[in-house]
């Protein structure tokens, strides 16, 4: 055997053995990844991914000696700086398996945590948070949507944006979305920019050039004169509570406003119809202009 093909043979155990450190690590196999880090440090001692592995390896052990059910909020917070500082990084060694890996441990805090309530002080720590890392995103809808007085927690309201659009798209998210852009104003291109999706970016573009609004809480008005078919679509999330806050928001007022014009409006004019119209320009000259304008522009 010559002496390249002896550099073969170490090259392939090598590899062999960083294969069983995955696959170990991806299975989440404690004592499995111990003796698999073992044989490769044994084979292979100046590894530079050596160090990463016992990162992961010494927060397995860990979290095998954890017991979950007696987690408190303190300990939780503390293990996500460990994982965010330590771990995540560490995973990278594992590859495209890294995912995986992490996406388990988020899900298992998940789960740990999932009969705590809503600590708006540490919304990091609750279970919908904690699978949306996970991108575990119907057990995040779960986990937020039954939290009291939701309906306008720009916390909240990101995390079942995120769930929603990520497991239905965007048609099972718009409420939120549009919330956000009431509630969470200032915020709310960041947020656009974080989903990620054409349509929306789209339509946020031709708000900025088409009409000439103080802020993002008029886009879901303006999103009805393009798309007049939203207004009935989203006419059933519309509750008590939406409409009170409407008096503080005159975009989720020209909203509420525009969404009962837009019902009457195939009915032909009436004096009902005039009647809305009126409490529109009330809201918002220029808003209503933008109105008036697409109602011409679609009779033509």
């Amino acid at each position: 055997m010559s002496a390249r093909q002896l550099d073969l043979f170490r090259d392939s155990r090598e590899v062999a053995l960083v294969n069983d450190v995955i696959a170990a690590f991806r299975a989440g196999e404690c004592e499995r990844a111990r003796y698999a880090l073992a044989a490769l440090r044994a084979e292979a001692p100046k590894r530079s991914d050596l160090a990463a592995f016992a990162v992961l390896l010494a927060f397995l052990a860990m979290l095998r000696d954890t017991d979950f059910a007696t987690l408190d909020g303190d300990r939780v917070e503390e293990l996500l700086g460990e994982i965010d500082a330590d771990v995540a990084p560490a995973a990278r060694a594992l590859g495209s398996e890294a995912k995986g890996f992490l996406d388990r441990i988020w899900t298992r805090l998940a789960t740990a945590v999932a009969c705590r309530p809503f600590d708006p002080a540490r919304p990091q720590i609750h279970a919908a948070a904690l699978y949306l890392r996970a991108q575990a995103d119907a057990e995040a809808e779960a986990a937020a949507s039954p939290i009291a007085d939701g309906w306008n927690d720009p916390v909240i309201l990101r995390w079942r944006a995120f769930a929603r659009c990520r497991d239905g798209g965007l048609q099972a998210a718009r409420w939120q979305i549009f919330s956000l852009a009431w509630f969470a104003t200032d915020s709310f291109p960041q947020l656009l920019a974080e989903l990620a999706v054409p349509q929306l970016e789209s339509d946020w573009r031709r708000f900025q050039s088409a009409i000439e609004m103080p802020d993002a809480s008029w886009f879901p008005a303006w999103c009805l004169l393009p798309h007049p078919e939203f207004a009935a679509a989203l006419a059933g999330e519309i509750s008590p509570a939406i409409r009170g806050a409407a008096a503080g928001i005159p975009g989720l007022g020209a909203f509420l406003a525009l969404t009962k014009i837009l019902a009457i409006e195939p009915g032909g004019y009436s004096r009902e119809l005039v009647e809305e119209r009126a409490r529109l320009q009330a809201i918002d000259a220029i808003f209503f202009a933008a109105y008036m304008r697409s109602r011409a522009v679609r009779h033509r």
